[in-house]
């Protein structure tokens, strides 16, 4: 196998390494070896003083921690019938640091030999859990250093198109530009593709049930779902949908709460402040029944007086919000299109949620989680189990 290595920045493994990793023999799902290295990894990123000043950093720390792993492991209850499909190639968004490490985990686990090209946009978790693997790789787990390689590369159809010829599964996050480019390089005719396209996400909130809350903790949670990947997550709600019979006292409650927040720990940019101005005006221009809502830039509200389909191209970042008042539940339907992935609620049944999008059977919502939890790392995503995609299944026949 020839590739331009010259180019090619190694973050964890080497040049010879990924030369080997097709010869690599897969593992089993929930290998014990790979089960033992997560929980190891988990301990020294827990470890690293570093790792306090990022939430994300210690959030993944505490998910793969061994006795988590096992309690998802126990989960999949056909395991010993799966193993890995071969070299699984990730391409990693460059919005979600942690995100390399989370796509990593569920291809470890399933069994695959994994190559996984980070951002080139530089972020300090991306050098804490590399520095972390490659202490474990160099010494008590040197024999997995061949099941790893992180790297880093300019944009080259030339290197990922070498790159894709070697995998057995391709993961692809970041959007459908990234999609699209990385679709030119074509698929050896037996590997598997899991895209990761642009969505987007709404919350429902009941007034009633959020005046019984504690207001404050309610917004450090909507908060973590949006300010703090400036809602570039495909999971950061961008609707705000009341239900209820006191919403007016539940919105200047829960909007004001969120904005004291904001302003303590949120770095406003300017353009941020011009960009969701003119997101308004390029909406007003084509849609009635808005009102642009704002005390100051950091949180900018649109009301709107109905929903459709097209009102969430209109999106900005930073905390720029549309808000909604829906008479009953079933109004949040024309929104539910195939580009939303999740629903956060507070005070509404995740089942009523579910009940809609099988009671119109709607294209989109592949997650309802509570509101607070949409940036929770889990092993199912975008409708993907995401450890059973990317393992093999072998099945032995019924009959002699």
């Amino acid at each position: 196998m020839q590739i331009n290595t010259e180019e090619l920045e190694f973050l964890v493994g080497n040049h010879d390494i990924l030369c080997e990793m097709p010869q690599i023999s897969v593992l089993p799902m929930f290998s014990d070896k790979i089960v033992a290295f997560l929980g190891a990894l988990s301990r020294e990123l827990l470890n690293d003083k570093r790792s306090k000043k990022f939430v994300d950093v210690i959030s993944y720390a505490y998910w793969i921690r061994k006795a988590s792993i096992e309690k998802n492991r126990d989960k999949h209850i056909d395991r010993k019938c799966r193993i890995g499909r071969g070299v699984a190639f990730h391409v990693a968004p460059s919005n979600v640091p942690v995100n390399f490490a989370v796509s990593m985990t569920s291809s470890m686990l399933a069994g695959n030999i994994t190559l996984i090209r980070v951002s080139n946009k530089k972020f300090e978790q991306v050098d804490i859990i590399c520095d972390a693997m490659n202490k474990l790789l160099e010494d008590e787990f040197n024999y997995l250093a061949g099941y790893i390689c992180v790297i880093r590369y300019d944009h080259s159809d030339i290197i990922t198109q070498e790159l894709s010829d070697i995998c057995d599964v391709r993961i692809v996050w970041g959007g459908n530009r990234t999609i699209r480019e990385i679709r030119k390089a074509v698929l050896p005719p037996r590997a598997i593709e899991m895209t990761f396209a642009d969505r987007h996400s709404i919350a429902v909130i009941d007034s009633d049930y959020y005046l019984l809350q504690d207001a404050d903790e309610v917004a450090k949670g909507f908060y973590t779902d949006t300010y703090y990947t400036d809602q570039n997550a495909c999971s950061s709600p961008r609707l705000v949908v009341w239900t209820g019979n006191k919403v007016e006292e539940a919105r200047k409650l829960f909007w004001s709460k969120l904005g004291e927040l904001a302003v303590k720990d949120y770095d406003m940019k300017p353009i941020q402040a011009v960009d969701k101005y003119t997101s308004f005006c390029t909406l007003g221009m084509g849609h009635k029944g808005m009102k642009l809502v704002s005390d100051d830039n950091y949180v900018v509200r649109i009301e709107v007086d109905n929903l459709y389909p097209e009102l969430m191209e209109y999106k900005n970042s930073g905390g720029y919000f549309f808000e909604y008042y829906a008479g009953e539940l079933d109004d949040i339907v024309p929104v539910l299109t195939k580009q939303c992935q999740t629903v956060s609620v507070l005070g509404i049944d995740k089942k009523d949620i579910r009940d809609i999008v099988y009671k119109y059977g709607v294209r989109g919502v592949d997650r309802i989680v509570l509101l607070g939890q949409t940036m929770g790392l889990e092993f199912i995503w975008d409708g993907y189990k995401m450890i059973e995609n990317m393992s093999r299944f072998v099945y032995i026949g019924e009959y002699e």
